[in-house]
């Protein structure tokens, strides 16, 4: 039914390692393969697309060699280059994007999302805001944000493939950058995007603390 596209083409600099933090390992499993694992465990989940980045490319060979159901490709210089790079591979009807740095990616949450992509044709996992909000100009807070309707966004990002390639090549035609998956969907199409609650601990590992939590976590 769908493909999972997982990207892991940062450097991860902010977590202050000296390689990729897809590489680094928690029980004895890089991060990365947390989510491929997580994925493949699904039958719904037809095959995994990793972007990488071009100097772990022999590292992401050897880590994913004899896997039938895994597809390689190097990443472009920004995440949506990245993911515009992984979609041109992906062969199923549907497609979830997921960020490799959010190992802790849950079966219920996959599941939860499918529903929705199915019965919407786009969707994505996010999780309301506890804190309030603010807009902030030359340091003077300028407006307060409704945060009964603001949500922080996760991933998976879930969409027919067909409709999220278009909208990529679009965006890449037009030099419109985004940071996620849903901005340029919106951007592209006037079509709606189904929120599905997440969970709190499909954290991204971005720092050192991060990992350190998921040491605890996974």
């Amino acid at each position: 039914m769908y493909t999972a596209l997982i990207v892991a083409a940062g450097s991860g600099s902010r977590t202050k390692l000296p390689f990729n933090k897809m590489f680094y390992e928690i029980k004895k499993k890089p991060l990365i393969m947390y989510s491929v694992d997580r994925f493949l465990a699904d039958s719904d989940c037809e095959e995994v697309v990793i972007v990488h980045a071009n100097v772990d490319a022999s590292r992401m060979t050897t880590l994913t060699k004899n896997m039938v159901k895994i597809k390689l490709t190097v990443g472009g210089t920004t995440r949506q280059g990245s993911v515009y790079a992984g979609l041109k591979l992906a062969k199923s009807k549907y497609v979830l994007i997921h960020d490799g740095a959010r190992p802790n990616i849950s079966k219920a949450s996959i599941d939860n999302l499918k529903r929705a992509m199915l019965d919407q044709g786009a969707a994505t996992l996010a999780i309301p805001i506890k804190d309030s909000l603010v807009t902030v100009e030359n340091n003077f807070v300028t407006e307060f944000i409704n945060r009964d309707t603001t949500y922080l966004v996760q991933t998976p990002q879930a969409f027919l493939t067909e409709d999220i390639l278009k909208a990529h090549l679009l965006a890449n035609n037009s030099g419109t950058v985004h940071t996620d998956d849903v901005s340029v969907y919106l951007d592209k199409f006037n079509k709606e995007v189904k929120i599905v609650l997440g969970d709190e601990d499909n954290i991204k590992v971005t720092t050192k603390t991060d990992l350190q939590l998921m040491e605890a976590l996974l």
